[in-house]
């Protein structure tokens, strides 16, 4: 059996290897087919217009690129962005955007598509950008050449980018073993020249009508302290369970008195009175859990977009992570508030010390 697990690991290896030797190729092809023209360079204090890419439906990744977007527009530089319909909420209503584009999601493999209409990228070119950001730090995407050579920013700034392809004019070596992923963003300030870099904050907009609806919800209401319990992560694996939410519930009780328990459910799998000592709030947008959030005195959730909704309020977080070198500092909470802890395996919902893990780190917070 050892022998066999062995075979089928260096299989795995082997194929991997395989795909990732067959990206390079593609995309080594790419830069030759899409050759990018000359253009006018600029120094990065006479840049005024950016083209920032946020075509992935990751919305963790979409607030936190929201960081940079006031600083841009306070230095007096028009900044667009190139989103989808997936994270498109996280930008809309932004008043330092000035256009915010939408296009199909695309996976860095795609072959050499853009999917983006034709009429957009004329519209892009038009626009004529002194700057290009593309905030990726893993695989290119094998559209990017084609994309570049069709929009011709003045400056293509990337991450971690191979020396070969050099549709990219600036290239920020990026650590993600040491770094936080808004450091991504402190790095094209400091490009740009702008002061105090690491001061950066995300700012998500929406009406307040969804605030003053989710602070009339009843157990909104009142003097309690209230906790806020988020089950889901994007990828089951990474879920609390009802048990260790059920059992998390009891242990804050038992601590702390005068606090109010809400558990998000979005997914509306819980009868509203499901969890003893606690109420289910069935989350009708992004928006809601996140004026939900910024009513509460103390987050709990696993390594998801509301670790990063939480870091927008500074809001007291124990942030749950499985432990993996690739994504541990990376997308820590990165805010003095966020607390974070790492279970013992792979799946959350496997953990037998989670609960326990949990209701230590919160009588670091005062919740009577």
């Amino acid at each position: 059996m050892k022998f066999i697990k062995k075979i089928r690991e260096l299989n795995r290896k082997r194929n991997y290897l395989k795909k990732k030797l067959k990206y390079k190729i593609a995309l080594y092809k790419a830069t030759k087919k899409w050759r990018r023209m000359p253009t006018e360079k600029i120094a990065p204090s006479k840049v005024r217009t950016a083209l920032m890419i946020r075509n992935e439906g990751k919305i963790g990744d979409a607030i936190v690129s929201t960081c940079i977007l006031r600083a841009m527009h306070e230095a007096g530089i028009n900044i667009d962005v190139l989103a989808i319909k997936a994270n498109e909420m996280i930008f809309s209503g932004n008043p330092f955007i000035r256009n915010l584009y939408l296009t199909d999601e695309m996976d860095p493999r795609d072959m050499y598509n853009h999917a983006i209409p034709d009429d957009l990228i004329i519209t892009l070119k038009n626009n004529n950008y002194d700057l290009m950001i593309d905030t990726g730090i893993w695989d290119t995407g094998l559209y990017m050449p084609k994309m570049i050579q069709a929009i011709s920013p003045k400056i293509s700034l990337g991450f971690n980018k191979q020396k070969w392809l050099s549709h990219y004019d600036v290239n920020i070596a990026f650590n993600h073993y040491q770094s936080h992923v808004k450091e991504i963003y402190a790095a094209i300030m400091n490009y740009l020249g702008f002061p105090d870099a690491s001061n950066q904050r995300y700012e998500v907009y929406y009406k307040q009508s969804i605030s003053d609806e989710v602070k009339a919800i009843d157990f909104f209401t009142g003097d309690n302290k209230k906790v806020i319990i988020n089950m889901y992560a994007s990828h089951d694996d990474r879920n609390l369970t009802p048990q260790q939410t059920k059992e998390i519930i009891s242990g804050i009780l038992l601590k702390n008195n005068n606090v109010d328990i809400v558990v998000l459910d979005y997914k509306k799998s819980f009868v509203k009175d499901f969890f003893i000592g606690a109420k289910v709030y069935h989350v009708p947008s992004l928006y809601h859990a996140m004026a939900a959030i910024n009513l509460s005195d103390l987050v709990i959730s696993p390594d998801t977009a509301v670790v990063h909704v939480a870091a927008l309020y500074d809001k007291p977080l124990i942030g749950i992570y499985r432990d993996i070198p690739d994504n541990n500092k990376l997308w820590s909470p990165g805010y003095k508030n966020g607390h974070q802890i790492f279970t013992s395996t792979f799946v959350v919902g496997e953990d037998a010390s989670l609960v326990d893990n949990v209701l230590n780190a919160i009588d670091k917070f005062n919740l009577n």
